[in-house]
């Protein structure tokens, strides 16, 4: 056999194994509920992810439908660019509605995303996809180029938040998570556009939306849960914390959608100090995504992230990271075992008033169990341009650099 032999012979099984290992990660996809449409199959199957991933990357890697492949970290090692799992392309490409013929802009390039929008649109329709990073977008560029897919999909590095100069797009999809929307996406989505986008709830939370652009503001038709790398250059957002030292000897930490509130005085005795605990009557089936809840518990008044490394620093192994904080006390979510196949959702806290927070936090809780379980919270997005005008006590008003983020929970029908 002469080398040119072997080599082939080399070719041909990674051809094979690439081939076997993508029909698998179909296969799951469907299986798992989130690939349903023969169009979007059809765009994962013409993909070969791993074109797009690091050397040196496992094979199976790129193909495991719920992990991402780590392509580039800072210099203290937060991943700053990341391909995205395939569970979390298939949702938002179906959330997209992408049809043939279209422009679509991709914010946050990666690769796999952008060959299988290239084959959405077709011969007929083009792809932008923009990134800050330049060795993001040559490893983009090299893939696409590789799958003869560079007639289709233009590459280009560039802030995102800057205008780009493409004229308008029918679908714009945003792969890493911004905090704001900046008028310049809303500017170059067309009439009657989608916007998928994980944006930034609250520290510590991403919701992936379909926003359809209406009358100069953005409605959701569709929500699933999220988790992207944020947002680099001018639209990046470092929510304001302060950290402390729980008994465990390791870092807690509140985070807090504008300012640390003046009067917080949470302390390391406070984390130190006995803990409170409240129930609320409200279960869950175990291995339940309580994403709704945690929406709605976030954006209440005094809400913010506690990050704790160990978890029982907030007083307990089974403690949650939403919270309330309310001067020298906090409450945060807790669990305990309701059956064996069921959990139920409490408060645990700390500090002089944690008796009166945790009661408060359990009956949010509650409240939520009654009234919302079970529905989808619609977003609107008000561009600057816009106002939302006098809004009822339901909706939730969360202001932004560039606009206003309204929240509102339809009631829940009674069984």
């Amino acid at each position: 056999m002469t080398q040119t032999d072997a080599r082939t012979g080399s070719q041909a099984e990674a051809a094979s194994s690439s081939d076997a290992l993508r029909e698998r990660m179909i296969a799951e996809l469907i299986e798992s509920g989130v690939l349903t449409d023969p169009a979007i199959e059809a765009a994962f199957r013409a993909v070969p992810r791993e074109v797009f991933a690091p050397a040196g990357t496992p094979a199976e890697l790129p193909y495991a439908i719920n992990d991402v492949v780590e392509t580039r970290f800072s210099n203290d090692g937060r991943i700053l660019s990341s391909l995205s799992a395939p569970v979390m392309h298939a949702g938002n490409l179906h959330q997209a509605r992408i049809q043939e013929g279209q422009r679509v802009l991709e914010i946050g390039s990666g690769g796999p995303n952008a060959a299988m929008l290239a084959h959405l649109v077709g011969p007929s329709g083009h792809v932008v996809s923009v990134d800050i990073d330049e060795g993001v977008t040559a490893r983009t560029r090299a893939g696409l180029e590789r799958l003869g897919l560079a007639d289709r999909v233009e590459i280009v590095t560039v802030d995102a938040f800057e205008p780009l100069g493409r004229g308008l797009f029918d679908r714009i999809m945003v792969t890493v998570s911004p905090w704001s929307l900046p008028q310049t996406w809303v500017e170059q989505l067309a009439p009657d556009g989608i916007l998928v986008v994980p944006l930034g709830i609250a520290p510590g939370l991403q919701r992936v939306i379909g926003l359809r652009k209406r009358d100069g503001r953005l409605i959701s038709e569709s929500t699933v849960p999220g988790g992207f790398v944020p947002l680099q250059g001018t639209g990046l957002f470092n929510p304001p914390s302060a950290r402390l030292t729980g008994p465990s000897g390791k870092p807690v930490t509140f985070r807090f959608t504008s300012e640390v509130p003046e009067q917080f005085g949470v302390s390391d005795n406070v984390l130190a100090s006995d803990p409170v605990e409240a129930w609320s009557g409200v279960t869950y089936e175990n291995g339940t995504i309580w994403l709704d809840l945690l929406t709605f518990l976030l954006v209440q008044p005094g809400a913010c992230s506690m990050e704790a490394e160990d978890p029982a620093d907030r007083g307990s192994d089974k403690s949650f990271y939403p919270a309330l904080v309310d001067g020298a006390s906090f409450a945060a979510l807790h669990r305990r075992p309701a059956t064996d196949t069921t959990v139920e959702v409490g408060a645990i806290g700390k500090g002089p008033d944690a008796k009166r927070l945790t009661r408060h936090l359990a009956d949010t809780i509650a409240w939520y169990g009654a009234a919302h379980r079970g529905t989808e919270p619609l977003f609107q997005w008000w561009p600057t341009s816009t106002e939302p005008g006098d809004v009822p006590p339901s909706v939730t008003v969360l202001p932004r650099p560039h606009g206003t983020l309204t929240l509102s929970w339809p009631v829940a029908e009674q069984l």
